[in-house]
């Protein structure tokens, strides 16, 4: 009877795993299809875009396995990153990102940043009622610290080019039909979350959501010949 019920307990997690495998990933359940195809930036790579927020601990976690995962990407694979606005503080830190994005110091002070508001609860920004106002001196100390302009991240937060990708960014996320972070979009087509009924609850969901990324890829460039 032991070894019935033994065999019987191994198939349903043999079952179960194969739920997981990239060859049963379906529209609805584990990734969304957009009803609008977003445009990408560069038609000749497959645009796999992870929208985020510096305040979010499941992104902050979430970072290990997509650099890891970013290691072994395809050449005809292109990451980008979009850090999602839905209240005044974020958009706080989404103009940090592009700052630094536009100083060429992403790779300085992705992490730092990262670290400061997950690890010291240090936000860069102080309210004001509904407001959130950039904190200027924490923002220059934390590019200073880790080789960057401090004084030029100040003056650009609030220039002609921040404002315009902050607005392009909003835009992005409007259009990807973003409900929370992390999330990817694979080719601006198809939208992959943990809070999608196929990966929701599960202990395992970040690994889960890159090999459906894996999944949709391979399914972009089979449809592109």
């Amino acid at each position: 009877m032991r070894a019935v019920v033994a065999l019987f307990t191994m198939l349903l997690s043999l079952a179960a795993c194969a739920q997981d495998t990239p060859g049963k990933f379906k529209a609805g359940q584990h990734y969304e299809v957009l009803p609008q195809a977003v445009a990408q930036d560069d038609d000749s790579k497959i645009e796999v875009t992870e929208l985020f927020w510096y305040g979010c601990g499941h992104c902050y976690h979430f970072e290990a396995p997509l650099k890891k995962w970013q290691k072994t990407m395809p050449a005809d694979v292109a990451l980008k990153k979009i850090p999602a606005i839905w209240q005044p503080v974020m958009e706080v830190h989404a103009r940090m990102f592009y700052v630094a994005d536009a100083l060429g110091a992403l790779d300085k002070v992705h992490d730092p940043i990262f670290g400061a508001i997950a690890q010291q609860r240090k936000m860069f920004a102080d309210r004001d009622g509904r407001n959130w106002n950039p904190d200027d001196a924490a923002i220059a100390a934390i590019f200073t610290d880790n080789g960057a302009d401090g004084e030029k991240a100040v003056k650009l937060l609030n220039s002609f080019a921040i404002n315009s990708k902050v607005k392009q960014g909003q835009a992005k996320q409007r259009a990807y039909n973003l409900s929370g972070t992390p999330e990817m979009v694979v080719a601006g087509k198809y939208r992959v979350s943990t809070s999608l009924p196929g990966l929701k609850g599960k202990s395992n969901g970040q690994q889960l959501m890159l090999d459906v990324v894996d999944f949709l890829i391979e399914k972009e460039r089979a449809e592109k010949g």
